[in-house]
């Protein structure tokens, strides 16, 4: 039986790919389209084909229109994206043969999407799917509603970054080594599909970022509709209010800051922190697929491992057991956390052998005060602890809004533990404190004291969260302003210590980013280590701080050379270097190639806050 069925899903998988083959020549030919969008053509050609060849032929089920063909669909996209990973990894990665890495293809992705079809796509379920389209259709209008909310408008400055370094690594730009980054690759990578839809449907990177989070929502959001449904035994009505409860939580803390890892981090571990709150667990595939995912997530910062150190303590005491620590959602998160780090070793050495020694070197730079960390969220802490403590004070039954009410701390220990004040590292807090929020209203439905305090706390924390507004760049745009008014800037550089002042500059110019850094950031910790070191007694650590900043003038100085930006900016303003009296012109003028370099520009004025030189001429 197997084996035919394996004959029939070749036989099935043969025929989609000939259509997929033969639609996508004929887009390139007939309709000039790109490559990337000729292949996307064939694909979405192919998929119905194969849809109904699996389901009758290959596995012999009813076609259905509702989940089996999303599961299908998801098993479609996933096994595409694995198979262009894949050739990326062993042949531009590792640097192996194209043919092994075809021939890894072959065997890999076949394997896996039989797997998943036979296991997953078509497995019999009893249906319910009359009732799940109120989920999908609330999905889909709200994920609708987030992409045109965003579409347009300014991308916060780090994601910004990540456009620009992710299509620069593209491009053949050494991550690690010819761009110089503090975070860990998987931000890059999960830029990759913003890249992606921008190529794909001619529109700028910061639109394939809305694109590729607003499709991420509404993956996440029917995932967790089913886990409402089937799961926590809601119904319709009930578990679309929870979409539209999450989906609040996850944008309105992200308002100024969306696509900020904090807010990645939260989307990504909503399913599996939605299938905690289950009376029964779940089966074993289901706990290993979201912990999975929600790993993803917690590798984008150290500081993440927070929360599944939260919840495992919240269940170890709830149970009275140790048996939590070794669930299987921690194995899982035990085996992707150490598989990340050994594929980061062994893809990306620098980061481990470059990088990182020097963050911990100079990265206290961008510290501050435990009193200004604190003033920064002090409302909302207040406003937050209301349900927090309601919450943890309720045997919730039904629904367990006690979870979320934990890792709301949790995010709370993350915003303090990092100590810069920085207000996107609070996202989590709030997004949790809102669930928390919604669940204890679903929960008690009625006017009681419960509702009554989470609605209060609610309606505050979104009050707040609305007021901050949508993220906005004065900086950025007063340099697009300059960069217009010179006129054919075609790249730029900014000598500065904040990441707002450089890269958004650049996309809101429309300019090309000519360093390798997303801003100095070794300069200030450098320098501030400096001058409180005894040089005399400690002049190893000094030499070492000294070539930090050595380093990163020189870099510039290469930068400049290689890619003659049109418009060099100075930044005025100090930022992290904790007193000490700067000039950037003045660093930069400490190497003697500087003057020859520099003698190329000429000054076009000076603001408050930036002095500006452009490229002369050439005669």
């Amino acid at each position: 039986m197997v084996a035919g069925q394996l004959l029939r899903f070749g036989g099935v998988g043969g025929l989609a790919t000939l259509v997929h083959v033969v639609v996508a020549m004929l887009m390139r030919g007939m309709f000039e389209l790109s490559p990337l969008q000729a292949n996307f053509a064939g694909f979405s050609s192919a998929i119905l084909l194969s849809y109904v060849g699996h389901a009758r032929c290959t596995f012999g089920v009813e076609v259905t229109h509702g989940f089996q063909f999303l599961r299908f669909l998801s098993v479609g996209l996933i096994a595409l994206a694995t198979s262009t990973g894949t050739v990326w990894l062993l042949d531009i990665g590792l640097g192996l043969d194209f043919g092994i890495a075809m021939v890894a293809v072959a065997v890999m992705v076949p394997a896996a999407t039989y797997l998943a079809m036979r296991f997953w796509v078509f497995r019999t379920t009893g249906t319910q799917d009359e009732f799940d389209w109120l989920g999908l259709a609330t999905s889909g209008a709200l994920a609708l509603a987030i992409l045109a909310l965003f579409w347009g408008r300014m991308i916060n400055h780090d994601t910004a970054w990540y456009l620009i370094a992710t299509r620069d690594w593209l491009g053949g730009s050494g991550l690690y080594t010819t761009l110089v980054e503090v975070n860990p690759p998987l931000n890059f990578y999960l830029t990759l599909p913003a890249i992606g839809f921008a190529d794909l449907f001619g529109i700028s990177d910061t639109n394939g970022q809305y694109v590729a989070l607003a499709a991420l929502i509404f993956l996440v959001l029917n995932w967790c509709n089913v886990i409402a449904r089937e799961e926590l035994g809601f119904p319709p009505a009930k578990s679309a209010l929870l979409l539209c409860g999450i989906a609040l939580a996850l944008v309105l803390p992200a308002l100024n800051n969306f696509g900020q890892r904090e807010q990645v981090m939260v989307v990504l571990t909503m399913p599996w922190l939605l299938g905690q709150i289950a009376p029964v667990p779940a089966s074993t595939g289901r706990q290993i697929a979201r912990a999975a995912v929600a790993a993803i997530g917690i590798c984008l910062k150290p500081h993440f491992v927070v929360f599944p150190l939260a919840v495992t303590a919240l269940m170890t005491l709830r149970r009275r057991s140790l048996r939590p620590l070794f669930s299987i959602e921690n194995l899982t998160f035990l085996a992707v956390g150490l598989g990340y780090i050994g594929y980061v070793a062994l893809v990306h050495p620098a980061y481990l052998s470059e990088i990182v020694p020097m963050a911990q070197q100079i990265y206290g730079a961008y510290g501050t005060s435990f009193d200004i960390v604190f003033h920064k969220i002090r409302y909302e802490m207040l406003l937050a602890l209301v349900p927090v403590i309601v919450a943890l004070s309720l045997r919730l039954r039904q629904i367990d809004a006690g979870l979320f009410a934990v890792v709301a701390l949790a995010g709370l220990g993350s915003y303090f533990l990092q100590g810069t004040g920085f207000e996107y590292h609070a996202i989590p807090f709030r997004a949790f404190a809102l669930v928390a929020c919604c669940l204890l209203v679903l929960q008690n439905p009625g006017l009681n004291s419960v509702t009554i305090a989470a609605v209060i706390a609610a309606l505050g924390l979104m009050a707040i969260n609305v007021e901050r507004g949508f993220y906005s760049n004065r900086p950025a745009l007063e340099i697009a302003a300059m960069a217009s008014e010179i006129g054919q800037v075609d790249s730029l550089m900014v000598l500065s210590s904040y990441v707002h002042a450089g890269p958004p500059a650049a996309i809101a110019s429309g300019a090309d980013w000519s360093s390798r850094y997303p801003t100095n950031w070794l300069v200030p910790g450098a320098l501030n280590r400096l001058q409180e070191t005894d040089c005399e007694s400690q002049r190893e650590t000094c030499d070492r701080l000294s070539a930090i900043a050595t380093k990163n003038r020189t870099d510039n100085l290469a930068d400049i050379a290689a890619s003659r930006p049109d418009l060099l900016v100075f930044d005025l303003r100090l930022g992290y270097f904790g007193g000490i009296a700067f000039s950037w012109a003045a660093f930069m003028a400490e190497d003697p190639a500087w003057p020859a370099i520099f003698g190329e520009y000429t000054e076009m004025g000076q603001s408050e806050r930036f002095a500006y030189y452009a490229r002369k001429p050439r005669t």
